[in-house]
């Protein structure tokens, strides 16, 4: 591959503002390849891969740069993917510092450290280390280090899996496959945009990891029964629980940004599912005029994002001691606030999309030795680890409210 500058000047753009502005990894790549439509497809796809590579290795590449402590230099960054991928690195101004050698010869030592071979944070290390031990978090850690599959969910009230991955297959020439243990789920060969297929456009199937379908089962949702996704962001597991009841209950889905439920509904049309309504919950008084009595009650709260590192490396950099602190607190806040909304033999799920005992078994628990925890027992929980499962990491606890 040869870098060409307009590419180069992409990325480091990208990289700007990831990893200095802090804005989410996946907004920024789809704001940069949607404002520069000249780009080719091979130049999109050489684009996101070589942004989302020098946020994953990070820690690497700046320690091979010599940047670790300025952490401003992302040509730098950028020259070290360039050599370690064997490409031949440009005679540009930005990389005339650059020291090929250097980096070839320095790598082989760095990766002795796991801190530099899957580029993590001291802190974070530390903690999965205390959390898991050595052997199970090395796994962990590895496998959270690798890009994610593109996974998608069929729409059940559409279609069928085999009908979608026949139709894949003979319309588009797109091979996916089943995933044992997954029953909606297709896992694609080779990644792709899905804008030019009909079926994508008009809600046949959602892309969803396949750990995170297993989210919405545990609720163990029926047809006519009223259940609530409190925390619904853009509403992929209210979407879910359609499917699993037919579209046939009722779905409350709230969430406090209402530009995701915006975009939830938007899906909900093209999904040809009704049975979803959203509210707005920015302002907390809006709950007040909820419907309690809730059948179940889905709380997939927000997190450390640490077990979705596959897909949103830019989590490692922008979670700190500090920031999970305030998130422990919002997540045991959401649970005094919802719980009571479930009625009596009423599930209660909690789930997060990490893997940190702190956010999940010890805030469970932390919930049922409250006084209002102490209405619920605990009936199973269960951590979806990413080196056991090759998906995201996730955790989910099925509580029922026993008075």
């Amino acid at each position: 591959m040869k870098l060409h500058r307009n590419i180069a000047l992409g990325i480091v753009a990208g990289l700007e503002s990831s990893l200095f502005e802090k804005r989410p990894a996946a907004e920024v790549i789809k704001k940069l390849l949607k404002s520069n439509r000249g780009w080719g497809s091979r130049d999109r796809r050489i684009i996101a891969q070589v942004f989302y590579d020098v946020i994953r290795q990070k820690r690497l590449f700046q320690a091979l740069a010599g940047t670790e402590n300025s952490n401003n230099d992302l040509w730098s960054l950028l020259a070290c993917w360039t050599v370690l991928n064997n490409f031949k690195l440009p005679d540009w101004e930005e990389f005339k510092a650059v020291n090929t050698d250097s980096i070839k010869s320095k790598v082989s030592v760095l990766i002795q450290q796991r801190k530099y071979k899957y580029s993590i944070p001291d802190w974070l290390d530390k903690m999965g280390m205390a959390a898991f031990g050595e052997v199970a978090w090395e796994k962990e850690i590895a496998s959270l280090n690798t890009p994610a599959a593109m996974i998608v969910r069929v729409n059940t009230l559409k279609t069928s899996v085999e009908k979608l991955k026949d139709t894949l297959k003979k319309k588009y020439r797109i091979i996916t496959h089943n995933i044992p243990d997954y029953p909606n789920a297709l896992i694609f060969e080779k990644k792709q945009s899905l804008q030019d297929i009909k079926e994508y456009r008009e809600g046949f199937f959602e892309v969803q990891d396949a750990n995170s379908q297993k989210v919405a089962p545990w609720l163990k949702a029926q047809s006519g029964k009223y259940y609530i996704d409190a925390c619904a962001g853009a509403g992929g597991k209210s979407l879910h629980l359609a499917n699993l009841t037919a579209d046939n209950a009722q779905i409350l889905a709230l969430d406090i940004y209402p530009a995701k439920l915006d975009e939830l509904r938007k899906r909900c049309y093209r999904n040809g599912i009704q049975s979803v309504q959203t509210a707005s919950v920015e302002n907390e008084t809006v709950l007040n005029g909820i419907k309690k009595m809730a059948d179940g009650i889905l709380i997939d709260a927000p997190c450390s994002g640490l077990g979705v590192l596959k897909r949103n490396p830019d989590a490692k950099w922008n979670i700190t001691p500090e920031r999970l602190e305030e998130i422990l607190e919002v997540q045991k806040n959401i649970l005094q606030t919802y719980a009571p909304m479930v009625k009596k033999g009423g599930t209660l799920v909690y789930a997060t999309c990490s893997i940190l005992p702190l956010e999940n078994q010890l805030q469970v628990s932390h919930f049922l030795g409250s006084e209002l925890g102490d209405l619920f027992e605990l009936e199973k929980e269960h951590t979806y680890f990413s080196h056991e499962t090759g998906f995201d990491g996730f955790y989910c606890a099925r509580m029922i409210r026993k008075m």
